[in-house]
């Protein structure tokens, strides 16, 4: 089970039980962000882009935190040590959007002190289709590490975006922590939430 998989175990989306998919993978890179992303991803935040997206998924959030059932695209998990939450894209966004919406995450992360610490694309042939996998894992910076018990902040935090063909199928978030005497109280889970989606 590779470094990723671990930080998901558990986090189930959906599948078929019983059936076993046949996948070939073609691709296994580090995620390195270009010049022509970077601009693209500034002009994208100049226009305001990003307002109408995040507003969305507050408000689905919201929703969710509301009404626990309510039909809406946020999918919650919670565990005693890991919270996160996934959603589906949905039009009029694209991946070009949500791999923005993704490096937007994690220039909010590092004003919080975070550092990306490893990052993982990988693209597999499944049933004659290309997916995507692309997955990144941010840490506290080693400042927090001087001396115990540690400060993890918000905890480890692990973003996902999996992609059909050219097109995002999902995002999902999860942040990973620490409850032994090594370390400080994670700061609060909605706490996080609301740092990913302030405009």
């Amino acid at each position: 089970m590779g470094f990723f998989d671990r930080l998901f175990k558990g986090v189930v989306v959906e599948g078929k039980s019983g059936e076993q998919e046949l996948k070939e993978l073609l691709l296994r890179e580090s995620i390195v962000s270009s010049k022509i992303f970077l601009a693209d991803f500034e002009k994208w935040i100049d226009q305001k882009m990003h307002i109408g997206l995040l507003t969305h998924l507050k408000e689905n959030y919201e929703a969710k935190k509301i009404n626990s059932i309510a039909q809406v695209n946020h999918f919650v998990h919670e565990s005693p040590n890991s919270n996160g939450f996934y959603f589906r894209a949905e039009s009029p966004w694209d991946a070009q959007d949500y791999s923005f919406l993704i490096q937007l995450f994690i220039v909010k992360l590092k004003k919080q002190s975070y550092v990306l610490k490893n990052t993982l694309r990988e693209v597999f042939e499944e049933n004659e289709e290309l997916t995507t996998k692309e997955e990144f894992y941010l840490k506290p910076s080693l400042k927090y590490r001087k001396e115990i018990p540690y400060q993890q902040l918000f905890g480890n935090v692990s973003i996902e975006h999996q992609l059909k063909g050219l097109n995002t199928v999902l995002v999902k978030i999860i942040v990973n922590t620490y409850s032994d005497r090594n370390y400080k109280a994670a700061y609060d889970f909605e706490d996080f939430i609301n740092e990913l989606f302030l405009l």
